[in-house]
């Protein structure tokens, strides 16, 4: 015989409904008729209320499967679309900093990771030094932070394993008397436009091109 999901209690605090488990339609109507009768002061009347009726619907979603036994982060599509694909294309990021960007944001929780530059260079195949040059890079375009040895914490804007109010606490706690510009706003370098002549766009229509170059 299936063990019978306990009777949820009422929150403590005025207005608040405690979670129901699924299944529990009945407790769910009961609980939550009771902590409305409570809570709602009914307009004046000449007679009190005898009976309220609530009418509940609810609907359960399929959790998202998603590769692998970590879950999933929320990562910034504008990110993803607007800066780290747009760096890659066009050379502004090179192979091995994307790389280690993207294993540092796939293996944080709530931001941090701890890996040394030997274990990420070992995941990833490359050398020791190619990956201690990418993480000094990335660290200075405010993807990421080398706090100590061996740990590491990845910008919140970029990518965060965790829900919405955990994030805005880690964001407060870091821009709390941080001069402006500073950690966690992103800093990414534009990307080179001297691509774009290689492609065989105009040069007359891309004013200041040489200009750039030479500060790339």
């Amino acid at each position: 015989m299936p063990r019978q999901s306990k009777r949820p209690t009422a929150g403590r605090g005025k207005g608040r409904i405690a979670a129901v488990p699924p299944g529990g339609d009945g407790a769910f109507h009961e609980t939550l008729s009771s902590r409305l009768g409570k809570d709602i002061t009914p307009p004046t009347r000449k007679r009190p209320v005898q009976q309220m009726d609530v009418n509940v619907r609810y609907t359960y979603r399929a959790p998202h499967e998603m590769y692998g036994r970590s879950g999933y982060s929320v990562v910034s599509n504008d990110f993803l679309a607007d800066v780290l694909a747009v760096l890659i294309a066009q050379h502004g990021m090179s192979p091995i900093q994307s790389a280690v960007l993207l294993w540092c944001i796939g293996r944080q929780r709530e931001g941090w990771l701890r890996a040394t530059h030997k274990k990420i260079a070992d995941k990833l195949g490359v050398e020791r030094s190619n990956v201690t040059r990418a993480l000094g890079r990335l660290e200075s375009w405010h993807m990421l932070q080398r706090v100590e040895t061996g740990l590491i914490f990845v910008n919140p804007l970029l990518g965060f394993e965790g829900n919405g109010d955990r994030q805005q606490e880690v964001l407060h706690a870091l821009r709390q008397g941080a001069p402006e510009g500073a950690f966690p706003e992103l800093k990414a370098p534009p990307a080179p436009r001297s691509v774009q002549l290689e492609l065989g766009a105009e040069a007359g229509k891309d004013e200041g091109v040489e200009t750039e170059e030479r500060a790339c």
